[in-house]
């Protein structure tokens, strides 16, 4: 996550995976559930021209891939999707 402008507040609760039949997956959270620990920054806040990187973990069913990845927060300014490619 890049700010272009403006400080932005980050944590990797806005993220989210979709699949072709409409479902959604979210986060596992900080534990990470029986996953790895997430390692993406939360609550940082990120100026202009500045980045953070990191993993965030999600729990996708066995024989399902996801379509996209959503980027949402809750005041809505920013929002974006990416595809995921396949293989």
């Amino acid at each position: 996550m890049c700010a272009k402008s403006g400080d932005v507040q980050v944590s990797q609760f806005p993220w989210s995976l979709a699949f072709a039949d409409g479902t959604r997956v979210e986060v596992t959270g900080q534990t990470g559930g029986d996953f790895p620990r997430p390692e993406y920054p939360m609550d940082a806040a990120v100026k202009p021209g500045d980045c953070v990187k990191g993993k965030i973990m999600f729990p996708v069913p066995e024989g399902k891939h996801p379509d996209r990845v959503i980027y949402a927060p809750d005041d809505g300014d920013l929002s974006a999707e990416w595809s995921v490619p396949k293989g």
